[in-house]
């Protein structure tokens, strides 16, 4: 192999590890912007929703179904945690108190995982089977392929749902203005609920397309959480394109950086990289200084 078709393999593989990043800041910008909460246990769920993914091809059901099965399982289930523990903890909490309620919903998520799962690591079966593809020298699997179309489709459905219905301009009003919202009749609470099903959609998405392809267990949940938090902050706190972007690059920095030193050294100086990047602009690239004081 070539040094370009090496440095492609690499940055092949940097790219997909940020769609994963990408997808879970997408669902915490998502939840920040209409509820001004940063849900660091979107990180756990998708470990959660990856094992739970891997149990169940287990137990003998195909991988696609499997894909749908828990998406619809955590986009309610993200639903059921609003209810019961971040909107009443959020009436009574400030937000930076709020910051320490998700972080103990992290750590609940992986004393689960613990629990259920053990200390072994678990990986699933690919969604099509199959020799990877060869692409210009590049051994490019065909999961990754699945994964790079999964933010994809997120992207896009989220954008047509924000941009072309009457349910996303009543979500990016109340993202906007809640207190103005509600005054007009928008019922808030039902909003927010939408909008963590929909981060809970965004986790089993992730977390289904990635177990096939990689090895997670208990403890990966913070890792999650925290590359999932550091790119939805570069990209800007409250936007889902800033989000993807901030996931990307972190991903990509990861696999540059991986080159050159082991992997937990390169999360770190990758994390690090874009924590400097904060400094310059401490909105994130596409995020504002208005949201970020708010």
């Amino acid at each position: 192999m070539s040094a370009v078709q090496a440095t492609l393999q690499v940055l092949l593989g940097g790219l997909v590890d940020g769609c994963v990043y990408a997808l879970i800041a997408v669902g915490m910008s998502l939840v920040y912007s209409i509820t001004r909460v940063i849900n660091l246990a979107q990180g756990g769920f998708v470990v959660l929703a990856a094992l739970l993914a891997a149990s169940l091809q287990q137990a003998g059901m195909n991988p696609l179904v499997t894909l749908a099965v828990v998406v619809a399982i955590f986009a309610a289930g993200l639903a059921v945690v609003d209810r019961l523990v971040i909107l009443p903890a959020s009436r009574r909490a400030t937000p930076e108190r709020m910051l320490l309620v998700t972080v103990g919903v992290l750590q609940a998520v992986g004393g689960v995982l613990l629990l259920v799962w053990g200390n072994l690591p678990y990986t699933g079966q690919p969604f099509t089977p199959g020799a990877p593809l060869d692409v210009l020298g590049v051994a490019v699997q065909r999961q990754q392929l699945w994964i790079l179309g999964a933010l994809a489709v997120a992207v896009v459905g989220l954008t047509l749902l924000l941009n072309r219905t009457e349910l996303g301009l009543t979500m990016r009003a109340t993202a906007s203005k809640p207190d103005a919202a509600q005054l007009v009749g928008v019922d808030v609470d039902r909003i927010r609920l939408i909008a963590f099903s929909l981060s809970g959609a965004m986790a089993a998405l992730a977390g289904a397309a990635v177990i096939p392809i990689t090895f997670l267990q208990f403890d990966t949940a913070t890792s999650y959480a925290v590359s999932g938090f550091v790119a939805a902050v570069v990209g800007g706190l409250g936007s889902v394109t800033g989000a993807v972007l901030g996931g990307l690059l972190l991903g990509v920095a990861e696999g540059v950086f991986a080159r050159f030193t082991g992997a937990s050294l390169a999360e770190v100086a990758a994390i690090g990289l874009l924590i400097a990047l904060l400094l310059v602009r401490p909105a994130g690239l596409l995020g504002r200084t208005a949201e970020v004081r708010r």
